[in-house]
């Protein structure tokens, strides 16, 4: 063999050994679910968004774990306003996170909510 054939075939080497060892980064799964603020027989419903909160974002400082959460938020806003953004994995500050919309259809109390007058 060549030693330029030789040089090659040991890059390719090397970038499967860097690449193997780097490995593929595992997102955070964030699960949340729209909830109904007011229980009053109205024709509008307010929903709010609970999340339970992820493990990387609990040891943040507060300051920083509070705009990490600011922009979830804004996140769970999009995907529910523009359903083409859900389901996909994004990022902060280099960390992946995905969200996963379990919002229930039980979570309205109990009767008919909307009533006619």
């Amino acid at each position: 063999m060549k030693k330029s054939n030789l040089i090659r075939i040991m890059l390719v080497i090397l970038v499967f050994i860097w690449v193997g060892l780097k490995g593929q980064k595992t997102p955070e799964i964030i699960p949340f679910r729209l909830v109904p603020l007011n229980y009053e027989d109205n024709r509008k419903i307010e929903l709010g968004i609970e999340i339970i909160h992820p493990q990387q974002i609990s040891n943040l400082v507060e300051i920083h774990r509070d705009e990490t959460l600011d922009i979830i938020y804004q996140r769970i806003a999009l995907e529910i306003m523009k359903p083409d953004y859900a389901s996909q994995i994004f990022v902060i500050d280099g960390k992946l996170y995905y969200l996963l919309n379990m919002t229930r259809y039980n979570a309205l109390p109990q009767g008919k909510f909307f009533t006619e007058k």
